[in-house]
Protein backbone atom coordinates (compact mmCIF):
# COMPACT_ATOMS: atom_id res chain seq x y z
CA UNK A 1 0.00 0.00 0.00
CA UNK A 2 1.38 3.59 -0.97
CA UNK A 3 1.62 6.36 1.03
CA UNK A 4 -1.51 8.01 -0.68
CA UNK A 5 -3.62 4.76 0.34
CA UNK A 6 -2.49 4.71 3.65
CA UNK A 7 -3.75 8.41 4.39
CA UNK A 8 -6.85 7.76 2.51
CA UNK A 9 -7.30 4.76 4.97
CA UNK A 10 -6.27 6.41 7.50
CA UNK A 11 -8.86 9.30 7.04
CA UNK A 12 -11.69 6.82 7.08
CA UNK A 13 -10.70 5.10 9.87
CA UNK A 14 -9.68 8.35 12.33
CA UNK A 15 -13.48 9.56 11.04
CA UNK A 16 -15.02 6.58 12.14
CA UNK A 17 -13.67 5.97 15.51
CA UNK A 18 -13.58 9.41 16.26
CA UNK A 19 -17.90 9.34 15.13
CA UNK A 20 -18.89 6.10 17.01
CA UNK A 21 -16.54 6.51 20.72
CA UNK A 22 -18.18 10.04 20.80
CA UNK A 23 -21.94 9.30 20.05
CA UNK A 24 -21.90 6.30 22.04
CA UNK A 25 -22.75 7.89 25.23
CA UNK A 26 -24.47 11.11 23.26
CA UNK A 27 -27.17 8.06 22.17
CA UNK A 28 -27.22 6.01 24.75
CA UNK A 29 -26.47 7.65 27.79
CA UNK A 30 -22.90 7.99 29.59
CA UNK A 31 -21.55 4.30 30.57
CA UNK A 32 -18.46 4.56 31.51
CA UNK A 33 -15.97 1.56 31.11
CA UNK A 34 -14.91 0.14 34.08
CA UNK A 35 -12.64 3.11 35.88
CA UNK A 36 -9.21 0.73 35.72
CA UNK A 37 -10.00 -0.18 32.08
CA UNK A 38 -10.14 3.57 30.99
CA UNK A 39 -7.33 4.54 33.45
CA UNK A 40 -5.21 2.19 32.20
CA UNK A 41 -5.81 3.05 28.61
CA UNK A 42 -5.18 6.53 29.05
CA UNK A 43 -1.85 5.45 30.58
CA UNK A 44 -1.23 3.37 27.36
CA UNK A 45 -2.33 6.37 25.31
CA UNK A 46 0.22 8.59 27.29
CA UNK A 47 3.01 6.41 26.51
CA UNK A 48 2.23 5.89 22.66
CA UNK A 49 1.98 10.42 22.70
CA UNK A 50 5.07 10.25 23.85
CA UNK A 51 6.71 7.72 22.01
CA UNK A 52 5.35 9.05 18.69
CA UNK A 53 6.80 12.97 19.36
CA UNK A 54 9.85 12.12 20.59
CA UNK A 55 10.65 9.24 18.56
CA UNK A 56 8.86 10.15 15.45
CA UNK A 57 7.83 13.71 15.21
CA UNK A 58 10.57 15.90 16.53
CA UNK A 59 13.52 13.56 14.93
CA UNK A 60 11.55 13.89 11.32
CA UNK A 61 11.38 17.38 11.66
CA UNK A 62 15.04 17.67 12.58
CA UNK A 63 15.59 15.86 9.58
CA UNK A 64 13.61 18.37 7.41
CA UNK A 65 15.01 21.36 8.79
CA UNK A 66 18.45 20.34 8.24
CA UNK A 67 17.41 19.16 4.70
CA UNK A 68 16.60 22.60 4.09
CA UNK A 69 18.90 24.68 5.83
CA UNK A 70 22.19 22.58 5.21
CA UNK A 71 23.24 19.76 8.17
CA UNK A 72 25.23 22.79 9.67
CA UNK A 73 22.33 23.83 11.21
CA UNK A 74 23.28 24.07 15.11
CA UNK A 75 20.28 26.04 16.04
CA UNK A 76 17.74 23.78 17.45
CA UNK A 77 14.75 25.47 15.29
CA UNK A 78 12.58 21.90 15.47
CA UNK A 79 12.75 22.09 19.06
CA UNK A 80 11.62 25.76 19.36
CA UNK A 81 8.61 24.99 17.06
CA UNK A 82 8.18 22.00 18.99
CA UNK A 83 7.60 23.80 22.59
CA UNK A 84 5.78 26.53 20.24
CA UNK A 85 3.29 23.71 19.86
CA UNK A 86 3.64 22.24 23.53
CA UNK A 87 2.64 26.34 24.15
CA UNK A 88 -0.58 26.90 22.16
CA UNK A 89 -2.28 23.85 23.56
CA UNK A 90 -1.12 25.50 27.30
CA UNK A 91 -2.16 29.03 26.19
CA UNK A 92 -5.79 27.67 25.08
CA UNK A 93 -6.21 24.95 27.76
CA UNK A 94 -5.07 26.90 31.06
CA UNK A 95 -4.87 30.36 30.54
CA UNK A 96 -7.43 31.82 27.42
CA UNK A 97 -9.85 29.56 28.55
CA UNK A 98 -9.74 29.48 32.11
CA UNK A 99 -10.72 32.65 33.20
CA UNK A 100 -14.25 31.74 31.18
CA UNK A 101 -14.75 28.57 32.76
CA UNK A 102 -14.17 29.79 36.14
CA UNK A 103 -17.18 32.70 35.34
CA UNK A 104 -19.56 30.12 34.41
CA UNK A 105 -19.20 27.64 36.80
CA UNK A 106 -20.43 30.52 39.67
CA UNK A 107 -23.29 30.58 37.66
CA UNK A 108 -24.09 27.27 37.02
CA UNK A 109 -25.78 24.97 39.23
CA UNK A 110 -23.58 21.98 38.32
CA UNK A 111 -20.45 23.91 39.24
CA UNK A 112 -20.08 25.21 35.42
CA UNK A 113 -20.43 21.26 33.74
CA UNK A 114 -21.87 23.15 31.08
CA UNK A 115 -19.41 24.77 29.83
CA UNK A 116 -16.75 21.85 30.49
CA UNK A 117 -17.50 20.02 26.61
CA UNK A 118 -16.90 22.98 24.82
CA UNK A 119 -13.60 23.73 26.02
CA UNK A 120 -12.82 19.83 25.59
CA UNK A 121 -14.35 20.05 22.32
CA UNK A 122 -12.09 22.93 21.23
CA UNK A 123 -8.71 22.40 22.62
CA UNK A 124 -9.08 18.71 21.63
CA UNK A 125 -9.94 20.01 18.09
CA UNK A 126 -6.86 22.36 17.94
CA UNK A 127 -4.69 19.24 18.77
CA UNK A 128 -6.67 16.87 15.75
CA UNK A 129 -5.90 19.81 13.15
CA UNK A 130 -2.64 19.61 13.83
CA UNK A 131 -2.01 16.22 14.16
CA UNK A 132 -3.83 15.67 11.41
CA UNK A 133 -2.07 18.17 8.99
CA UNK A 134 1.32 16.64 10.32
CA UNK A 135 -0.02 13.48 9.12
CA UNK A 136 -1.44 14.45 5.74
CA UNK A 137 2.04 16.49 5.17
CA UNK A 138 4.38 13.27 5.93
CA UNK A 139 6.39 11.80 3.47
CA UNK A 140 8.08 8.83 5.63
CA UNK A 141 6.15 6.10 5.76
CA UNK A 142 7.58 4.57 9.12
CA UNK A 143 6.14 8.03 10.34
CA UNK A 144 2.95 8.18 8.89
CA UNK A 145 2.47 4.46 10.12
CA UNK A 146 3.28 5.79 13.98
CA UNK A 147 0.98 9.21 13.68
CA UNK A 148 -1.63 6.87 12.90
CA UNK A 149 -1.28 4.84 15.69
CA UNK A 150 -0.96 7.15 18.06
CA UNK A 151 -3.82 9.61 17.05
CA UNK A 152 -6.14 6.49 16.95
CA UNK A 153 -4.86 5.58 20.27
CA UNK A 154 -6.58 8.16 21.74
CA UNK A 155 -9.01 9.13 19.40
CA UNK A 156 -11.76 7.07 20.43
CA UNK A 157 -10.98 8.01 24.17
CA UNK A 158 -10.80 11.53 23.71
CA UNK A 159 -14.14 11.23 21.33
CA UNK A 160 -15.76 9.34 24.55
CA UNK A 161 -14.85 11.63 27.00
CA UNK A 162 -16.26 14.51 25.10
CA UNK A 163 -19.42 12.14 24.63
CA UNK A 164 -19.86 11.85 27.74
CA UNK A 165 -18.92 15.47 29.06
CA UNK A 166 -21.75 16.61 26.85
CA UNK A 167 -24.26 13.91 28.34
CA UNK A 168 -23.68 15.09 31.53
CA UNK A 169 -23.95 18.73 30.70
CA UNK A 170 -27.36 18.08 29.29
CA UNK A 171 -26.20 19.70 25.71
CA UNK A 172 -29.28 19.13 24.14
CA UNK A 173 -29.14 16.14 21.45
CA UNK A 174 -28.57 17.77 18.29
CA UNK A 175 -26.44 20.30 19.36
CA UNK A 176 -24.36 17.00 20.84
CA UNK A 177 -24.46 15.23 17.84
CA UNK A 178 -23.59 17.94 15.99
CA UNK A 179 -20.08 18.80 18.12
CA UNK A 180 -18.80 14.98 18.50
CA UNK A 181 -19.15 15.21 14.37
CA UNK A 182 -17.07 18.41 14.00
CA UNK A 183 -14.39 16.83 16.37
CA UNK A 184 -14.42 13.78 14.66
CA UNK A 185 -14.02 15.52 11.23
CA UNK A 186 -10.88 18.00 12.87
CA UNK A 187 -8.22 15.10 11.96
CA UNK A 188 -9.18 13.71 8.87
CA UNK A 189 -9.37 17.32 7.55
CA UNK A 190 -5.79 18.20 8.95
CA UNK A 191 -4.89 15.18 6.68
CA UNK A 192 -6.71 16.59 3.79
CA UNK A 193 -4.58 19.86 4.14
CA UNK A 194 -1.55 18.60 4.67
CA UNK A 195 -1.91 16.15 2.24
CA UNK A 196 -3.16 19.20 -0.25
CA UNK A 197 -0.30 21.25 0.69
CA UNK A 198 2.30 19.52 0.94
CA UNK A 199 1.81 18.15 -2.59
CA UNK A 200 1.57 21.86 -3.88
CA UNK A 201 5.02 22.76 -2.49
CA UNK A 202 8.30 22.53 -3.75
CA UNK A 203 10.26 20.07 -2.37
CA UNK A 204 12.50 22.61 -0.35
CA UNK A 205 8.83 24.40 0.84
CA UNK A 206 7.58 21.02 1.03
CA UNK A 207 9.62 19.65 2.94
CA UNK A 208 9.98 22.88 5.58
CA UNK A 209 6.64 22.78 5.69
CA UNK A 210 6.56 19.06 7.07
CA UNK A 211 9.18 20.05 9.35
CA UNK A 212 7.12 22.29 10.97
CA UNK A 213 3.61 20.31 11.35
CA UNK A 214 6.02 17.41 12.64
CA UNK A 215 7.40 19.82 14.81
CA UNK A 216 4.14 21.62 15.96
CA UNK A 217 2.47 17.98 16.64
CA UNK A 218 5.22 16.70 18.65
CA UNK A 219 4.34 19.61 21.01
CA UNK A 220 1.13 19.24 21.18
CA UNK A 221 1.26 15.45 21.70
CA UNK A 222 3.63 16.30 24.64
CA UNK A 223 1.24 18.39 26.36
CA UNK A 224 -1.55 16.08 25.88
CA UNK A 225 0.52 13.50 26.63
CA UNK A 226 2.22 14.64 30.01
CA UNK A 227 -0.93 17.28 31.07
CA UNK A 228 -3.87 15.68 29.79
CA UNK A 229 -3.39 11.93 30.25
CA UNK A 230 -0.06 11.16 32.32
CA UNK A 231 -0.39 13.47 35.13
CA UNK A 232 -3.93 13.25 35.86
CA UNK A 233 -3.60 9.14 35.68
CA UNK A 234 -0.60 8.98 38.07
CA UNK A 235 -2.35 11.60 40.23
CA UNK A 236 -5.01 8.51 41.55
CA UNK A 237 -2.85 6.59 43.79
CA UNK A 238 -3.99 3.13 42.41
CA UNK A 239 -2.51 0.90 39.84
CA UNK A 240 0.44 2.75 39.53
CA UNK A 241 3.36 0.50 39.23
CA UNK A 242 0.88 -0.97 36.47
CA UNK A 243 0.57 2.40 34.60
CA UNK A 244 3.84 2.60 34.70
CA UNK A 245 4.13 -0.34 32.86
CA UNK A 246 1.40 0.65 30.21
CA UNK A 247 3.64 4.35 29.23
CA UNK A 248 6.28 2.01 28.84
CA UNK A 249 4.58 -0.60 26.76
CA UNK A 250 2.99 2.75 24.30
CA UNK A 251 6.81 4.17 24.00
CA UNK A 252 7.71 0.51 23.20
CA UNK A 253 4.88 0.16 20.50
CA UNK A 254 6.66 3.29 18.34
CA UNK A 255 9.88 2.60 19.03
CA UNK A 256 9.12 -0.84 17.27
CA UNK A 257 7.22 0.88 14.87
CA UNK A 258 10.51 2.95 14.10
CA UNK A 259 12.84 -0.33 13.94
CA UNK A 260 10.98 -2.27 11.53
CA UNK A 261 9.53 0.23 9.19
Amino acid sequence: MDIAAQKLLAIVVIWLIGLVAGLWPVLIGARTPHDRFFSLGNALAGGVFLGAGLIHLLPDAIDSYRAVLGPDLDYPLASLVCAAGFLLVLLIEKVLLRGDEAQLAEAASDSGSAFTPYVLALVLSVHSVIAGVALGAESSVATTIALFIAIVAHKGVAAFALGVNLHRAHVARGRSISIVALFAAMTPLGVAVGASLGAALSNESAQSFEGTFDALAAGTFLYIAVVDLVEDEFSKPQDVALKFAMVLLGIAIMALVALWT
